[in-house]
Parts: C-alpha cells; sequence; structure tokens
C-alpha cells in the first residue's frame, strides 16, 4: 500500500496535478470563485463589477490565460512532441467539458425545460448544444431558462475555451517559426498584442465578428493574456519576480485614464507580472491548496449553469449576493467532484516524455 501510494504521488506530480511549491492553484481557484462573483451581477440584472477597466470576471478570466501561457509553454518546453503535447492538452479539457454538456443537456434540460419532452429532445437547439464538446459554442437549450433575469444562456462561461485551445494549437507554431525562442514569443506577443489593441479598442467592428460559434473581439481581448504569461516564463527567471514591486505597480495604473491605449498597454504588463509574483512568491503560502485538489476548472465550467440553475428556482433579480450566495457550495461540491471522480483520472494519463523513451526503449530491446 505504501509502495502504491508513492507511485501516485510520482505520477501526480509527473502529471502536474499539483503545484505545492508555488500558489498557482490557489490562484486559478481564486479566480474561478471571481468569474462566479461577477457573473452573480449580469445574471441578476444589476451593474457588473470593474476594475483595471474591465469587470471583474473578465480580469479573472484573463488571470486564467495568464497563468496558462506560462504554464503550457514549459510543458512544451520539456517535452516538444507534438503529439503527446496535444494529448496533454487535450486530456485537460475535455473530460470535464463533455460531462458538463451531457449533464446539462440530458439531465438538466429535460427537468426544467417548459417544452414536452418530445419537442426537447427534437429540437435543433440541442443537438446544436451538444457542439459544445468539439468547443463550438452554443448557449441556448430548447425551452431552458427561457423567462428568467439572463434568458437563454445555459453556460455563458464555455466561450473561452475555444479560445484556449486556439492558444494551445498556436503555442508550438510560434515557438518552432525562426530562430531564437525568445524573439519568436516576443514577436509572437507583439503581434498579438498589436492586434487585439487595434480591434479592441480603437477600430471595434460594428457588427460582430463570429468564427466558429466565438466572437473574434473577445478572443482577441483575452488571448494577448496567454503569450504573455509564456513570455514570461521564456524570458524571466523565478527571482525577477517580486510581490512588493507588483502590488506598487497595481496602485500605480489607475493613475493612467482607463479608457486609453496607454490603459491597456498598462494592464499587458502590470497584470502578467502581479500575477506570477503572487504564484511564484517564496514561502508558498497557499501552497497547500493544491494537495486538495484542482478544483478551478469545475468551478469555471459548472458556476454559470449553477447560477442559472438558481435564478430558475428561486427568483434572484436583483440580489447578486443572494444568487453567489446560493450557487458557491453547489459549485464546489460539483467542482470537487470533477476532479476527484474524472479530471484527477484522466490526467494522470497524460503521456509524458520520460514514459515514452522507456516504451521506446523496451520495444526497440524487444525487437532486438
Amino acid at each position: 500500500m505504501q509502495h502504491s501510494s508513492l507511485v501516485e504521488r510520482k505520477r501526480a506530480r509527473a502529471s502536474g496535478i499539483s503545484h505545492p511549491k508555488d500558489n498557482f492553484d490557489a490562484i486559478r481557484l481564486i479566480a474561478a470563485l471571481i468569474v462566479l462573483y461577477g457573473h452573480a451581477f449580469p445574471l441578476t440584472g444589476t451593474t457588473s463589477l470593474a476594475i483595471f477597466g474591465n469587470s471583474i470576471q473578465t480580469i479573472a478570466v484573463k488571470v486564467f490565460f495568464v497563468i496558462s501561457g506560462y504554464l503550457v509553454i514549459e510543458s512544451w518546453r520539456r517535452d516538444p512532441s507534438p503529439f503527446r503535447y496535444l494529448s496533454r492538452r487535450c486530456l485537460r479539457i475535455f473530460p470535464g467539458l463533455v460531462v458538463v454538456i451531457l449533464l446539462s443537456t440530458f439531465v438538466l434540460g429535460p427537468v426544467v425545460t417548459t417544452l414536452p419532452l418530445a419537442e426537447y429532445f427534437k429540437s435543433p437547439l440541442l443537438s446544436g448544444y451538444l457542439q459544445n464538446i468539439i468547443l463550438k459554442p452554443s448557449y441556448a437549450l430548447p425551452g431552458v431558462f427561457t423567462q428568467i433575469t439572463y434568458p437563454n444562456a445555459v453556460n455563458g462561461s464555455l466561450w473561452s475555451l475555444p479560445v484556449e485551445f486556439a492558444m494551445y494549437l498556436l503555442t508550438p507554431l510560434v515557438v518552432l517559426w525562426g530562430a531564437g525562442e525568445r524573439i519568436r514569443i516576443f514577436i509572437g506577443s507583439f503581434v498579438i498584442c498589436a492586434l487585439s489593441l487595434y480591434m479592441v479598442r480603437l477600430a471595434t467592428p460594428q457588427q460582430p465578428i463570429v468564427f466558429y460559434g466565438t466572437s473574434i473581439v473577445s478572443a482577441l481581448d483575452a488571448a494577448p493574456y496567454f503569450f504573455l504569461g509564456a513570455a514570461w516564463r521564456i524570458a524571466a527567471k523565478p527571482q525577477a519576480f517580486n510581490t512588493q514591486v507588483a502590488l506598487l505597480a497595481l496602485l500605480l495604473l489607475p493613475v493612467v485614464p482607463a479608457s486609453s491605449v496607454a490603459y491597456e498597454i498598462g494592464l499587458y504588463v502590470v497584470l502578467p507580472y502581479a500575477i506570477l509574483s503572487f504564484s511564484l512568491a517564496k514561502p508558498a503560502l497557499f501552497g497547500w491548496a493544491g494537495r486538495l485538489g484542482d478544483f478551478s476548472y469545475g468551478v469555471y465550467i459548472y458556476g454559470f449553469l449553477v447560477q442559472q440553475t438558481v435564478s430558475f428556482y428561486f427568483n434572484t433579480q436583483g440580489k447578486p449576493f443572494l444568487n453567489f450566495g446560493l450557487s458557491v457550495v453547489p459549485t464546489l461540491l460539483l467542482a470537487a467532484a470533477s476532479w476527484h471522480l474524472l479530471e484527477k483520472k484522466f490526467l494522470a494519463l497524460k503521456p509524458g516524455r520520460r514514459a515514452f523513451l522507456k516504451s521506446a526503449s523496451q520495444n526497440k530491446s524487444a525487437v532486438g
């Protein structure tokens, strides 16, 4: 039994399941809970809270992208195999996503729909919603949440997943292109930041531009933070991050007019630096958080769904704090179940370079 436990701990470390020597797990969980809290305002018809020129839930999503960029680029650098890299990314995204979509469609939907079940299951909206499994966002299920404060949106949080996965696909292309790893990531970051500034701040399209169910403007608003997280990982050693400097930068940022391009450029610098400084701070005061499990993804993909269900049953219009209060415990329970029963088991299957080399060596010996 002791040997088995040791093996499991080694597998967990190899799969990147927890980060006991840093605060990444804690920061991600806090960000996920901020998304939950921030969504409580629009979902109850009240004004969203804002910070750093964005709604608080938007800032929290950008925090996710910073951390993801920082960790994912390191995953690629440790094992630059396209197949194993994409396998690891798919094992992170899809198991939890598939289950939440199936539960929404075939458990919650039939319970709360206002339509007869035969009509519900025949509706093209149902098949459209199932396309979330292939990262094509669709938000409405037939007859579901049609008469609540924020109608016809079953799980609005899913919009960011195809953007994140697109970043996963772009990472190897940026790192492999040209010569000089640092130069490549800096060029990639500069291009995506410039494009984002132009489309989001300077020349926002009058009509929505949608590709594969995703708003291009929303995607470009979040995408730079993934590349900036990756750039910090490649360009800076952990010693470069300082929590005191990060706090000072966060305090000084509001001096710049919030609606200006200069403010957005400042946010490109300050937010990634601050988040990574807090995540890498020594001693890691919240390093224990990962030992409980990485619930952040589960909180993110279940939170909106739970909040809409709370709105449906308890009519929380105009009551964001009630909506959040009634939603947080069920969301955490679902996230914990998702982690322990599903995500953790799939992450343990992540292919590693060492395991691959060992397998190849064994096969070679067998052939020889």
